[in-house]
């Protein structure tokens, strides 16, 4: 990697952006699959937990929990809640107003959707 890196160098005046991400919510390996297979928004009954202190409008990384217990990051997303809030709603398993954690135009997936 870092050999291929001094073989090709970054374009010269050109702007790369770095954005910081604020938190992680990991979801269920099943939650992961059906991501891929069919976009549709994260809503807060599909998150397992989620680390960090975000607020609404904040990026976050989505990772997928695996049934051996690994995880890896499948996608990047703007949440439209806090994460205490949505904390909330994970301890409270309600069947209420579902809360959407990030909409489906706002997750960017970090792998092609499978057909």
């Amino acid at each position: 990697m870092f050999w291929q890196a001094l073989q090709n160098p970054p374009e010269i005046g050109r702007r790369y952006t770095c954005v910081a991400m604020q938190g992680t919510i990991v979801i269920s390996a099943h939650v992961g699959r059906a991501l891929r297979r069919q976009r549709a928004d994260l809503l807060a009954t599909d998150v397992l937990w989620c680390t960090g202190d975000f607020r609404a409008g904040d990026r976050v990384h989505v990772a997928m929990r695996n049934v051996d217990g690994g995880q890896g990051v499948i996608a990047t997303g703007i949440v439209h809640c806090t994460a205490a809030e949505l904390r909330k709603a994970i301890d409270a398993n309600d069947s209420g107003e579902p809360i959407v954690a990030i909409t489906e135009q706002d997750m960017t997936l970090l792998w092609p959707s499978g057909s």
